[in-house]
Protein backbone atom coordinates (compact mmCIF):
# COMPACT_ATOMS: atom_id res chain seq x y z
CA UNK A 1 0.00 0.00 0.00
CA UNK A 2 0.87 3.92 -0.91
CA UNK A 3 3.39 2.86 -3.71
CA UNK A 4 0.11 2.65 -6.22
CA UNK A 5 0.88 6.61 -7.67
CA UNK A 6 4.25 6.64 -7.75
CA UNK A 7 4.35 3.16 -9.68
CA UNK A 8 2.14 4.18 -11.85
CA UNK A 9 4.05 6.88 -12.77
CA UNK A 10 7.56 5.06 -12.90
CA UNK A 11 5.59 2.44 -15.54
CA UNK A 12 4.47 5.47 -17.68
CA UNK A 13 7.61 7.07 -17.79
CA UNK A 14 8.96 3.58 -18.67
CA UNK A 15 6.58 2.78 -21.14
CA UNK A 16 5.09 5.98 -22.77
CA UNK A 17 3.36 4.16 -25.51
CA UNK A 18 1.06 2.24 -23.23
CA UNK A 19 -1.72 3.59 -21.50
CA UNK A 20 -1.77 3.10 -17.80
CA UNK A 21 -4.02 3.01 -14.82
CA UNK A 22 -3.44 3.07 -10.91
CA UNK A 23 -6.12 1.22 -9.37
CA UNK A 24 -5.72 2.67 -5.57
CA UNK A 25 -8.40 2.45 -2.42
CA UNK A 26 -8.27 6.12 -0.43
CA UNK A 27 -6.63 4.70 2.03
CA UNK A 28 -3.85 3.67 0.24
CA UNK A 29 -3.85 7.13 -1.72
CA UNK A 30 -3.23 9.10 1.76
CA UNK A 31 -0.59 7.16 2.66
CA UNK A 32 1.40 8.29 -0.51
CA UNK A 33 -0.20 10.76 -3.19
CA UNK A 34 2.62 13.87 -3.59
CA UNK A 35 4.32 12.38 -6.77
CA UNK A 36 0.71 13.24 -8.26
CA UNK A 37 2.21 16.89 -8.43
CA UNK A 38 5.28 15.19 -9.78
CA UNK A 39 3.73 13.66 -12.77
CA UNK A 40 1.91 16.83 -12.99
CA UNK A 41 5.00 18.99 -13.62
CA UNK A 42 6.82 16.54 -15.79
CA UNK A 43 3.10 16.19 -17.65
CA UNK A 44 3.30 12.11 -17.97
CA UNK A 45 -0.36 11.57 -18.58
CA UNK A 46 -2.17 8.13 -16.56
CA UNK A 47 -5.05 7.87 -14.96
CA UNK A 48 -5.89 7.09 -11.05
CA UNK A 49 -9.08 5.17 -10.38
CA UNK A 50 -9.45 6.43 -6.40
CA UNK A 51 -12.02 3.98 -5.03
CA UNK A 52 -13.52 5.66 -1.85
CA UNK A 53 -14.73 3.61 0.58
CA UNK A 54 -14.23 6.50 3.53
CA UNK A 55 -10.81 4.22 5.27
CA UNK A 56 -9.12 0.88 5.16
CA UNK A 57 -11.83 -1.12 3.41
CA UNK A 58 -9.19 -3.82 1.91
CA UNK A 59 -7.40 -4.14 5.52
CA UNK A 60 -11.02 -4.45 7.16
CA UNK A 61 -11.79 -7.19 5.12
CA UNK A 62 -8.25 -8.84 5.98
CA UNK A 63 -8.98 -8.25 9.53
CA UNK A 64 -12.28 -10.12 9.25
CA UNK A 65 -11.63 -12.89 7.66
CA UNK A 66 -8.37 -13.82 9.72
CA UNK A 67 -10.75 -14.01 12.58
CA UNK A 68 -10.51 -10.41 14.27
CA UNK A 69 -13.17 -7.96 14.78
CA UNK A 70 -13.65 -4.88 12.79
CA UNK A 71 -11.15 -2.48 14.49
CA UNK A 72 -10.75 0.97 13.71
CA UNK A 73 -10.16 0.61 9.73
CA UNK A 74 -13.03 2.47 8.44
CA UNK A 75 -13.48 6.44 9.62
CA UNK A 76 -17.11 5.69 10.88
CA UNK A 77 -15.64 3.11 13.37
CA UNK A 78 -12.71 5.31 14.64
CA UNK A 79 -13.25 6.44 18.20
CA UNK A 80 -12.21 10.29 17.07
CA UNK A 81 -14.74 13.30 17.63
CA UNK A 82 -13.92 14.37 13.59
CA UNK A 83 -13.98 12.25 10.83
CA UNK A 84 -12.71 13.04 7.72
CA UNK A 85 -14.32 14.43 4.85
CA UNK A 86 -12.11 14.02 2.48
CA UNK A 87 -12.80 16.06 -1.00
CA UNK A 88 -10.64 13.72 -2.69
CA UNK A 89 -11.62 15.31 -6.37
CA UNK A 90 -10.44 18.70 -4.86
CA UNK A 91 -6.98 17.68 -3.83
CA UNK A 92 -6.18 15.99 -7.28
CA UNK A 93 -7.33 19.46 -8.49
CA UNK A 94 -5.02 21.40 -6.33
CA UNK A 95 -1.67 19.06 -7.31
CA UNK A 96 -2.72 20.32 -10.52
CA UNK A 97 -4.06 16.96 -11.88
CA UNK A 98 -7.93 16.64 -13.99
CA UNK A 99 -9.98 15.20 -11.58
CA UNK A 100 -13.54 14.46 -11.06
CA UNK A 101 -15.99 12.14 -9.70
CA UNK A 102 -17.67 9.21 -11.62
CA UNK A 103 -21.26 8.48 -10.48
CA UNK A 104 -21.63 4.94 -11.42
CA UNK A 105 -19.39 2.12 -14.03
CA UNK A 106 -20.59 3.07 -17.14
CA UNK A 107 -19.42 6.77 -16.01
CA UNK A 108 -16.15 5.36 -14.96
CA UNK A 109 -15.25 3.30 -18.65
CA UNK A 110 -16.37 7.03 -20.01
CA UNK A 111 -14.26 8.71 -18.24
CA UNK A 112 -11.16 6.47 -18.28
CA UNK A 113 -11.67 6.76 -22.29
CA UNK A 114 -11.64 10.35 -22.48
CA UNK A 115 -8.44 10.68 -20.02
CA UNK A 116 -6.34 9.06 -22.78
CA UNK A 117 -6.31 12.69 -24.25
CA UNK A 118 -4.64 14.18 -21.77
CA UNK A 119 -1.07 15.44 -21.01
CA UNK A 120 -1.44 15.23 -17.24
CA UNK A 121 -2.57 12.63 -15.02
CA UNK A 122 -6.56 11.98 -14.67
CA UNK A 123 -7.93 11.37 -11.42
CA UNK A 124 -11.38 9.71 -11.35
CA UNK A 125 -12.97 8.99 -8.07
CA UNK A 126 -15.97 6.54 -7.58
CA UNK A 127 -17.41 5.76 -4.27
CA UNK A 128 -17.63 2.34 -2.98
CA UNK A 129 -19.45 0.25 -0.40
CA UNK A 130 -16.17 -0.79 2.13
CA UNK A 131 -17.54 -4.43 3.24
CA UNK A 132 -18.97 -7.12 1.27
CA UNK A 133 -16.39 -6.80 -1.60
CA UNK A 134 -17.01 -8.52 -4.81
CA UNK A 135 -15.91 -11.50 -4.16
CA UNK A 136 -14.42 -11.15 -7.68
CA UNK A 137 -10.70 -12.95 -8.12
CA UNK A 138 -11.01 -15.84 -6.01
CA UNK A 139 -6.96 -15.39 -4.58
CA UNK A 140 -5.99 -16.17 -1.33
CA UNK A 141 -3.64 -13.58 0.86
CA UNK A 142 -1.23 -15.73 3.24
CA UNK A 143 -1.75 -13.45 6.51
CA UNK A 144 -1.11 -16.46 9.44
CA UNK A 145 -4.19 -16.74 11.82
CA UNK A 146 -3.47 -17.73 15.61
CA UNK A 147 -3.46 -21.25 16.17
CA UNK A 148 -5.12 -21.13 19.77
CA UNK A 149 -6.85 -18.61 22.19
CA UNK A 150 -9.71 -17.04 20.33
CA UNK A 151 -13.24 -17.06 19.83
CA UNK A 152 -15.45 -18.93 17.72
CA UNK A 153 -15.23 -17.12 14.74
CA UNK A 154 -11.29 -16.83 14.89
CA UNK A 155 -10.92 -20.78 15.56
CA UNK A 156 -13.19 -21.03 12.22
CA UNK A 157 -10.80 -18.69 10.26
CA UNK A 158 -8.03 -20.84 11.14
CA UNK A 159 -9.29 -23.83 9.48
CA UNK A 160 -9.78 -21.30 6.27
CA UNK A 161 -6.27 -20.41 6.96
CA UNK A 162 -4.91 -24.09 6.80
CA UNK A 163 -7.17 -25.19 4.01
CA UNK A 164 -5.64 -22.39 1.96
CA UNK A 165 -2.31 -23.07 2.89
CA UNK A 166 -2.25 -26.40 2.30
CA UNK A 167 -3.58 -25.67 -1.06
CA UNK A 168 0.08 -23.79 -1.56
CA UNK A 169 2.31 -24.81 -4.19
CA UNK A 170 5.82 -24.86 -3.00
CA UNK A 171 9.17 -24.20 -4.88
CA UNK A 172 11.96 -26.73 -4.17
Amino acid sequence: MGYEVAGAMGIKLARPEKEVICFVGDGSYMMANSELATAVMRRVPFTIVLTDNRGYGCINRLQIECGGAEFNNMYKDSNVEVQPEIDFVGHAKSMGAHAEKAANIAELEAKIIEARSRNIPSVIVIDTEAVSGTGAGGHWWDVAVPEVGGPERLEKAREHYQSNAANQRTFD
